[in-house]
C-alpha cells in the first residue's frame, strides 16, 4: 500500500483519508455480508442502511477531525512556499494545539532569522567594501587625475607665453594663429575633462558627507540636484543633527541615506519630467526617515520591472534593519520612502539626554 501511495503522490492528509476510507467501507460490506446470513430478511435493509450511515458518519468525523488536526501543517507549508516565493520576511504562526508541529515552526523561523542576520550582515559588508572603493577611487581622480591635468594646464600656459614671446620672423603669422588657436583648444578642452574629474569624484564619494556629515551632505546634495540635473527641489530637514559623527555605524546609516537620496534624484532626473520635487529628511526619536516626492509622469510598478538602482536602494535599507518603499501611479507622481531605525547608541543618547 505504501507503494500504491508512492506511486499517487498523494499527500499525508490524503493518504490518512483513503486508508480509513478503505477501512471503513472494507467494514461496511463486511457488515453488510453479515446481515444477509444471519438476520431475518425484513430487517435487512433497516440494518444495512444503519451500516452504511455508521460508515459515512465515522468518514464525515475522520475527515473533521484529520483536517483538523493538519491544519497547521499545512499552515506551515503555506508559509514555506510564500518564503520560497521570495517573501524572506514571511514567519511561520506558533500554534499551541500541536507540540510537534509547534516546535517544527520554531525550528523553521529561527532558521529564517539567522539567514536573514547572515544576508544582511554581508549585505553590509559588500556595501561598505563598495563604498570603501569609491572613496578610494575619488581620492585618485582628486590626487593623481586632476594634478595631472592641473599641471597640463600650467605647461599650456607656458607654452603660450613662449609662443607669444617669439619674435615675428621666427614664426610665420598663419602658423602662429594656428598654434595659438591650438592651445586655446587644448586648453579648454583640459578644463572641461578637469571639471568632469572633480564632478565625477564629488558623485562618487562627496567630501562633505566624510567631513561635515549628513545634514551639510543632504543641502550639497539638494544644490547638485538644482545646478547640474535642473530640478526644482525644495529641501526640508528638521531635527538632524551630526552627534553621531566618528562611529562605523552612524556612518553607515548616512552613507545609506545619502546613497537613497542621491539614487532617486537621479531616477527624477531621468524619467520623472516633474515639475516640482520635496525632499524630506527628519530625525525622531529612534528612526530617521527620508521621503522624496515628485510630481511627474509616475509609473505602475506591476508592469515595470526593479532596476539595479532601486534594488540597490532596498538592500541597503534592509541591510541597517530598516524599510525602502516606492508608491506610484501613471501621471501621479512618485514617492520614495525610508525610514532607518537609529543605531543603539545613539538612541541611548536621545534617550538619555
Amino acid at each position: 500500500m505504501a507503494n500504491l501511495f508512492g506511486r499517487w503522490r498523494l499527500s499525508l492528509f490524503e493518504k490518512v483519508i483513503l486508508a480509513n476510507s478503505i477501512l471503513l467501507i472494507g467494514e461496511a460490506l463486511v457488515g453488510l455480508w453479515v446481515t444477509s446470513h444471519t438476520l431475518e430478511a425484513q430487517h435487512y435493509l433497516i440494518d444495512t442502511s444503519f451500516l452504511i450511515l455508521a460508515a459515512l458518519l465515522g468518514l464525515f468525523i475522520n475527515v473533521l477531525l484529520l483536517r483538523a488536526s493538519f491544519r497547521p501543517l499545512f499552515t506551515l507549508l503555506s508559509t514555506i512556499r510564500t518564503v520560497s516565493a521570495g517573501k524572506t520576511s514571511e514567519r511561520a504562526r506558533i500554534t499551541r494545539s500541536d507540540a510537534e508541529i509547534s516546535e517544527l515552526a520554531q525550528a523553521f523561523n529561527g532558521m529564517l532569522d539567522r539567514l536573514e542576520t547572515i544576508r544582511r550582515e554581508q549585505t553590509r559588508l559588500i556595501l561598505q567594501a563598495q563604498e570603501e572603493e569609491r572613496r578610494r577611487l575619488a581620492l585618485e581622480l582628486h590626487d593623481e587625475s586632476s594634478q595631472n591635468l592641473t599641471a597640463l594646464l600650467v605647461h599650456i600656459e607656458i607654452l603660450s607665453q613662449n609662443l607669444q614671446s617669439l619674435p615675428e620672423t621666427a614664426v610665420t603669422n598663419d602658423a602662429r594663429k594656428q598654434l595659438a588657436g591650438g592651445l586655446d583648444y587644448l586648453r579648454g578642452l583640459t578644463q572641461d575633462t578637469l571639471e568632469s574629474i572633480r564632478t565625477l569624484a564629488q558623485q562618487l564619494r562627496p567630501s562633505v558627507l566624510d567631513d561635515l556629515g549628513l545634514y551639510a551632505a543632504f543641502r550639497w546634495l539638494a544644490e547638485d540636484g538644482r545646478q547640474r540635473l535642473q530640478l526644482p527641489l525644495e529641501l526640508r530637514i528638521e531635527g538632524v543633527e551630526d552627534r553621531t559623527r566618528g562611529r562605523e555605524g552612524p556612518a553607515l546609516y548616512e552613507t545609506a541615506l545619502f546613497r537613497i537620496a542621491q539614487e532617486s534624484l537621479t531616477n527624477i532626473a531621468r524619467h520623472a519630467n516633474a515639475c516640482h520635487v520635496a525632499m524630506t529628511l527628519k530625525q525622531q526619536q529612534d528612526y530617521i526617515y527620508l521621503r522624496i516626492c515628485d510630481d511627474g509622469c509616475g509609473y505602475d510598478a506591476a508592469e515595470h520591472q526593479a532596476g539595479t538602482g532601486i534594488v540597490g536602494m532596498r538592500e541597503r535599507a534592509n541591510a541597517l534593519g530598516g524599510t525602502m518603499k516606492i508608491f506610484s501611479q501613471p501621471g501621479k507622481g512618485t514617492t520614495v520612502e525610508a525610514i532607518l531605525p537609529l543605531p543603539v547608541e545613539h538612541a541611548d543618547e536621545e534617550v538619555y539626554a
